[in-house]
């Protein structure tokens, strides 16, 4: 009995450390809430980045609109993304990524700030 505990725990651990890797980030996700340096947390809604296989990053300030491009790069060693474009928009840099869950995120993007992202399907 202790042994299959063990085989769970385990499993739940490399699950865990599974989805996250460059391919994870992968996809379109929705900005849904605001952390401030003070700890102050505000919900938001219909900005979103679609993180593209090539490297490619397209996003939007509304749902409906794409008006943004830019580029990103996944750092699996220090769980970094780097975002960046031609236009050096606000909002570009390098950010920690926290895995919440495999369809949650946070980006630390500095002075104690969060910004919340869920994979829109």
């Amino acid at each position: 009995m202790k042994n299959i505990k063990i085989v769970f725990v385990l499993a739940a651990i490399f699950s865990f450390l599974s989805f996250q890797t460059n391919e994870s980030l992968v996809g379109k996700w929705e900005l849904f809430k605001m952390q401030s340096g003070e700890g102050e947390v505000r919900d938001t809604s219909g900005r979103w980045m679609d993180f593209q296989k090539d490297g490619v990053l397209i996003g939007g300030n509304t749902l409906d609109t794409t008006n943004r491009t830019g580029n990103w790069e996944y750092n699996t060693e220090t769980k970094e993304v780097s975002i960046s474009s031609e236009e050096k928009r606000p909002g570009e840099g390098t950010f920690v990524v926290n895995w919440i869950d495999g369809k949650t995120i946070s980006l630390d993007i500095g002075s104690g700030r969060k910004v919340y992202l869920k994979r829109i399907e």
